[in-house]
């Protein structure tokens, strides 16, 4: 008697084995798209965070606020825009000096940052395109200077969006709400 296994016993034996690789190699595929996608949330979310870092810096050791929606003075003019009378553009003069306007471009879903001081003036985005802000509000308290106000001048940012990241489903994208205060360095005083 020979010692062996029949034709029908390999079938299946290879069968199984077969479907045990196509399941295990599909989990994986799932694995990686599912890394590749939190990978490119993470980084769109840094991306915002680099952006709005960067403005607060900014904006803490500058001065002037003035908080607008239309086109902003080129002077050391200062206006509040307190509790729900926020705005989507803030001018303020940076320690350089130098007339800044942040605002929120609605067509591009952005955060754009312009030099007013140099002729002409350039405006660039400084959120990435994987990020869509949907409203973006800036509330400044204090912007007076001393003897019209006792208040150090701060800044209220509040920004609402969604990640776009292409080749990413609709309903994979992420939802972001962040708010943030800025106070200016120097006292009013």
């Amino acid at each position: 008697m020979r010692k062996g296994f029949t034709l029908i016993e390999l079938l299946v034996a290879i069968s199984l084995f077969s479907v045990v690789i196509i399941i295990s190699v599909g989990a994986l595929l799932s694995l990686g798209r599912a890394a590749d996608r939190s990978h490119a949330i993470v980084t769109a979310i840094h991306n915002l965070d680099f952006a709005v870092e960067q403005m607060s810096r900014t904006l803490r050791v500058g001065g002037a606020y003035y908080c607008s929606n239309g086109v902003p003075p080129l002077s050391k003019e200062t206006r509040d825009c307190t509790w729900k009378v926020g705005k989507q553009a803030l001018s303020f003069t940076d320690k350089d000096e130098q007339r800044i306007v942040y605002k929120f471009n609605q067509a591009k879903g952005s955060l754009d940052r312009e030099n007013l001081s140099v002729i002409p003036h350039r405006t660039f985005s400084i959120t990435a395109p994987e990020i869509r802000i949907e409203s973006m509000t800036f509330n400044v308290f204090g912007s007076s200077p001393f003897p019209l106000d006792s208040l150090q001048p701060r800044v209220l940012i509040r920004i609402k969006g969604r990640t776009a990241i292409p080749g990413m489903k609709e309903e994979d994208q992420v939802d972001f709400d962040l708010q943030t205060s800025v106070s200016q360095r120097d006292p009013d005083i």
